[in-house]
């Protein structure tokens, strides 16, 4: 076995390209070496901002041979009775490449036929690797791809060199007109000339010493010391979260951690502000003081090792200088506007060139909110008005315009400055949450009805006008919106009806020009969110096949599918539970095309088993109908449990299709009550058992 290292040198990648890339490049790579049958232990991928590379630990140097029969015609037509071979004989053996002379007799299912030996694989991995390396780097994902020069072969940047060393052996593959070898680059500045490699196990320690960090595991390491030792010189906390540490992973090979400072007058910008310029815009990591309050000092990342830190300190502060001295103006100019002033001009505004403008998304938005506010019981009608009416107004603003990720805390906090009440000032905020799949939620009750109602228009809208994420592209959020909604509703314990609100939100969109019809923009997007409902759920740890079982539930009450999912989980582990499940899925085979229900008839009835299963139903059947509709599931499926045996005993001693018609159709229609009882509950069929 041997190691292979293959590695792309490209021009500098963006840092949000490099984490997906990696992933499908290890997928691919994965896959072709099992499908081309090349054994190996594991493989390892690493990315900087100038090279994507593959580490494939213990390769086996030669495929697995593979030796199959290939089946052909029966021996009696493929020879006459002289054992001359005939048409179908020389046929197959012309197909199979060999000759009739190598066709074997074999016996296949008690006859004899003819067949053929076919070896597949065995040949040595260093002559398959060229085929499979060439396949596999153009498919690498990218969210963009670009050409250059004259090439018509598309990557994320253009491609400067490859490396392909299989043990001690160069794989030559030619990609974009550039041919692999085992030369290497360090570190851009730092690092002078090619770098030569005899074998993949010297990559990682003559690339550390041209001053480049392959493993991202060192290299965060790297960043995490740097933060701690400047929070220990400051006396402060480093404000960064996972998606700002990738970032500076992303953009350095050779990290290294520096302290800025910012005049002190800055400190009466509000913090979301001061923070944003420094995170989204900067990358810089700002520092606050115990009580959460942000001291004067930033940390950032250089991607070299500095001859003078002054001189990149001062080039550091005086660009954020630069950025702060922006947003205090935007701030200052801001605090004049009249924010209800704003509200008509938002018309002006294109939310999307065939959903109208910002000021018909608000009032779409008021309108669904009042209904959501009904269905929770929230009955301050005049804040959702006016909380309508503040809700997008700062994105007329200038700090939002200049700083667009501050859209809902500009708008928060110039309510605050206005004197607005407090919830509806939160609610400006947290109608955007979540923001991300697993972002923060909104508190406040105004804040929950605003986020939903914000959600369902979007989703609604979009869905009405043929707009829906395909494959990879979902270039308007729509699954993070569905998901922000789901998670909303399900983590706040919340009973709305899914199809009510999809119904509300599609009558507010009258001004929508050539929509969908309302039944197809219904069954398109519940189906949508019910599989968003799967994925989160499996997510969670819920088994598959339960989830399945409550999906039809969904588009009624996600919160409510939810409690029954969580009931099946809790009492699955029982033992009577698997019984239950064969006995119903029995129950429903046999009742498949009963349709009507009548009286069941007990003076039909020929075994005890039958007076059993009726008196069981009759016994707890209205218990159950009441713990359903009180959403006591526990308690319900508990009740079901309690017909395993009657049902278990009934199959057992009682044929149901039996010749007598009026004792058919009575039998048939005591399990067809049964079953209506079970599907009330979930679709028992998708559950999985032994």
């Amino acid at each position: 076995m041997k190691d292979l290292l293959v590695e792309i040198g490209t021009e500098e990648l963006p840092a949000r390209f490099i984490e997906n890339a990696k992933e499908g490049f290890k997928t691919l790579l994965q896959e072709a070496l099992l499908a081309k049958k090349i054994g190996f232990r594991e493989i390892f991928v690493y990315g900087t901002p100038r090279r994507i590379c593959a580490f494939v630990a213990d390769v086996n140097e030669k495929q697995e041979e593979i030796l199959t029969l290939k089946y052909g015609p029966p021996v009696k037509i493929a020879y006459d009775e002289y054992g001359n071979p005939q048409k179908p004989a020389i046929g197959f053996a012309k197909s199979q490449g060999v000759s009739v002379d190598e066709l074997k007799k074999v016996e296949k299912d008690g006859v004899y036929v003819v067949a053929c030996e076919k070896r597949e694989g065995g040949k040595h991995t260093e002559e398959v690797l060229p085929q499979i390396l060439e396949d596999v780097i153009p498919r690498i994902p990218f969210p963009k791809k670009m050409r250059w020069g004259y090439e018509k072969f598309e990557f994320a940047r253009p491609i400067q060199w490859m490396v392909v060393l299989f043990g001690q052996t160069q794989i030559k593959i030619t990609i974009a007109d550039v041919q692999s070898g085992n030369i290497t680059y360090g570190h851009r500045f730092l690092s002078a000339g090619p770098i030569v490699l005899s074998r993949p196990e010297e990559y990682f320690s003559k690339l550390r010493d041209a001053y480049v960090i392959v493993d991202e595991k060192e290299r965060k390491k790297i960043i995490l010391d740097g933060i701690e030792k400047i929070e220990n010189q400051v006396g402060a906390k480093a404000l960064y979260d996972e998606d700002l540490l990738a970032e500076i992973l992303y953009i350095t090979e050779y990290p290294y951690a520096m302290k800025g400072a910012f005049d002190a007058q800055y400190l009466s910008l509000p913090s979301p502000v001061l923070i944003n310029v420094m995170k989204s815009h900067q990358r810089y990591i700002p520092l606050v003081a115990d009580v959460g309050k942000l001291k004067p000092f930033f940390i950032f990342f250089s991607n070299t090792f500095p001859l003078d830190e002054k001189i990149i300190i001062k080039g550091n502060e005086k660009v954020l200088k630069a950025r702060l001295d922006d947003a205090k103006f935007y701030f200052e100019e801001d605090k004049k506007i009249d924010l209800f002033a704003l509200y008509e001009k938002l018309s002006s505004l294109v939310y999307h060139e065939k959903l109208g403008n910002m000021k018909e998304k608000s009032e779409r938005v008021k309108n669904i909110a009042l209904f959501v506010a009904k269905a929770l019981n929230f009955q301050d009608f005049y804040k959702i008005e006016r909380t309508s009416i503040l809700l997008k107004i700062d994105l007329l603003t200038h700090m939002v315009g200049e700083f667009p990720e501050l859209q809902g805390k500009m708008g928060r906090i110039y309510a605050e400055l206005r004197g607005e009440d407090q919830e509806t000032c939160l609610a400006i905020e947290e109608h955007y949450y979540p923001s991300a799949a697993d972002g923060q939620l909104p508190t406040t009750r105004l804040g929950i009805v605003m986020s939903i109602a914000d959600k369902i228009d979007t989703l609604v809208s979009f869905f009405s006008i043929g707009i829906v994420p395909t494959g990879n592209l979902d270039p308007y959020g729509l699954r993070r919106c569905a998901i922000g909604l789901l998670r909303t509703l399900l983590q706040k314990g919340l009973h709305v009806c899914l199809k009510d609100l999809i119904s509300v939100a599609y009558e507010n969109g009258t001004k929508i020009s050539n929509r969908l019809s309302f039944d197809m923009t219904m069954s398109q997007l519940t189906d949508f969110i019910a599989t968003r409902f799967k994925f989160l759920m499996i997510e969670e740890g819920f088994e598959q096949d339960l989830v399945e079982s409550v999906l039809e539930f969904v588009s009624h009450d996600p919160y409510d599918a939810y409690l029954r999912l969580s009931s099946l989980k809790e009492l699955k582990s029982l033992p009577d539970f698997e019984r239950l499940v064969v006995g119903f899925k029995r129950v429903f085979n046999i009742t498949k095309n009963v349709e009507n229900t009548y009286e069941v008839r007990r003076e039909l009835f020929e075994k005890e088993e039958e007076h059993r299963l009726l008196s069981t139903y009759e016994e707890k059947r209205e218990s159950y109908f009441s713990l359903v509709r009180n959403r006591r599931y526990r308690d319900a499926l508990s009740i079901l449990i309690e017909f395993k045996d009657p049902i278990d005993k009934f199959f057992e001693n009682v044929f149901v299709m039996v010749e007598d018609e009026s004792v058919r159709t009575n039998r048939l229609i005591l399990l067809k009550n049964i079953k209506d009882m079970f599907v009330l509950f979930c679709d028992f069929q998708k559950i999985k058992s032994d």
